[in-house]
């Protein structure tokens, strides 16, 4: 039975530690925290004792490497899927723009949801129709497109930018429309809107990131031999010939395996890495071109219902998704009247403080939703996360790594690794897949 380490216990971590585990690998995950979860996790909140994600994550049904994981662990049926999709954008003063799909075959259902959209003109949906052909018949776009570069060849018009292309671009990247990587979310919109109508609808996680997959994917690699060491941070990698030789702990200690997976970001691994190493070039130079894009999260709760849908996207407002958790929770696991407000490419935020963040969420709420003017604030929690993914720009596609490096036992996960998704659950769990389907097929993989 070989043995594999894996550094970082976040969705890419323990994706391929559970990989690994079902197919008879004795696998160890190191977190240098005392959680797991990664850059994806639940935190306590000491007033309400409610779990609040660092970021609510919402799923596709295009997310099939997830939906793997999940259903290996057993908490697949903590995603409720729409039926069809629905999205609902609303502007300021409480106008709505409802598009659900068509009870037709993909894509033509999403086309004809489009031609009868709800709160857009006729100009506009013939905009967005004419884009959608486009898109449909696009395989790739140049590596050095920007996300706005490619509307203005679209010729989609400012205001439906604003108003459409925005809000789910940025969601989906992370990333502003004149940094994004244009060809990155054509490649979103293919696997998701031009696949099957289930790739199409939106994945409602009715938990916690915490309760979806940290404390079950812990129990399945310990069921199977394997272990999790908490609080137990990796210090420096040493490498010998063309492998791996160990892993030293920050508390001097060290850890050898026959196999290594690196599931930190980019930020973390170069920090981990030998000068020497770092100075090779490829794939390892990829960490000093890679930069990191903001997200922040703010937690709202109010005296009473202030929603009608379970999440909106918000158009022109630095917020641009608000998801009742209320009415995604199940089981009431919070009360009526609870937020949470994100904000991607959050670069105009990061560093506005606690007071202002929470005063703009409920200014930009008062804008879009008249109850919330009704209701009486009896709580917030902010939570910032300045290195939330990697920027996902034209240039960070070209340096981006696969999963294999030039040491035979040395593995590269996560979201930020070469997967061709941006930062998402889905790309985090695909590298993780990818590392234990590689260790797997090794020569020294076979005797597992």
């Amino acid at each position: 039975m070989k043995h594999v380490l894996i550094i970082g216990g976040g969705f890419a971590g323990l994706s391929a530690g559970v990989a690994l585990a079902d197919r008879g690998a004795k696998v160890t995950v190191i977190e240098q925290r005392r959680i797991l979860g990664g850059r994806a996790y639940s935190v306590e909140d000491g007033t309400t004792g409610e779990l609040i994600d660092n970021g609510q994550h919402a799923l596709l049904g295009a997310f099939h490497e997830t939906q793997t994981f999940l259903k290996t662990i057993g908490t697949d049926g903590l995603i409720r899927y729409q039926d069809r999709f629905r999205m609902v954008l609303v502007e300021p003063g409480g106008g709505r723009m409802t598009l659900t799909a068509a009870p037709l075959p993909a894509p033509f259902h999403l086309a004809a949801g489009v031609a009868r959209c709800r709160g857009l003109s006729v100009t506009d949906r013939l905009h967005l129709l004419r884009a959608g052909l486009s898109i449909a018949t696009t395989r790739s776009l140049p590596d050095t497109m920007t996300l706005k570069e490619w509307m203005d060849s679209l010729g989609q018009p400012e205001s439906l930018r604003q108003r459409w292309w925005y809000p789910l671009s940025i969601s989906a990247l992370n990333e502003l429309p004149h940094r994004a990587s244009a060809d990155l979310f054509l490649r979103v919109l293919k696997l998701a809107y031009f696949g099957s109508v289930r790739d199409s609808s939106f994945g409602i996680m009715t938990v916690g990131l915490g309760d979806l997959y940290t404390e079950q994917a812990r129990q399945f690699i310990e069921a199977r031999g394997g272990r999790i060491l908490y609080n137990t941070a990796a210090f420096q990698l040493t490498f010998t010939g063309r492998q791996l030789n160990a892993v030293v702990l920050r508390n001097g200690g060290t850890i050898q395996a026959d196999h290594c997976i690196s599931a930190v970001p980019h930020h973390v691994l170069r920090k981990l890495l030998p000068p020497e190493i770092m100075k090779q070039g490829a794939p390892f130079e990829a960490l000093t071109h890679l930069t990191e894009s903001p997200m922040v999260s703010i937690h709202l709760w109010f005296d009473r219902p202030v929603m009608d849908e379970e999440f909106i996207g918000l158009v022109d407002s630095p917020i641009q998704w608000v998801f009742d958790k209320s009415r995604l929770w199940k089981g009431g696991e919070t009360q009526a009247g609870a937020l949470a407000c994100i904000t991607s490419g959050a670069y105009d935020l990061i560093d506005r403080s606690k007071e202002d963040l929470i005063d703009i969420a409920h200014k930009e709420l008062g804008r879009f939703l008249p109850d919330v003017q009704k209701a009486k604030p009896i709580h917030s929690r902010l939570i910032k996360e300045r290195l939330a993914t990697y920027s996902c720009t034209p240039e960070a596609e070209r340096w981006r790594p696969t999963q294999k490096t030039p040491y035979e036992n040395f593995f590269l996960a996560g979201d930020w690794t070469r997967t061709g998704l941006p930062a998402t659950i889905e790309s985090a769990v695909t590298s993780g897949h990818r590392c234990a389907e590689a260790i797997l097929r090794s020569r020294q993989g076979q005797s597992l």
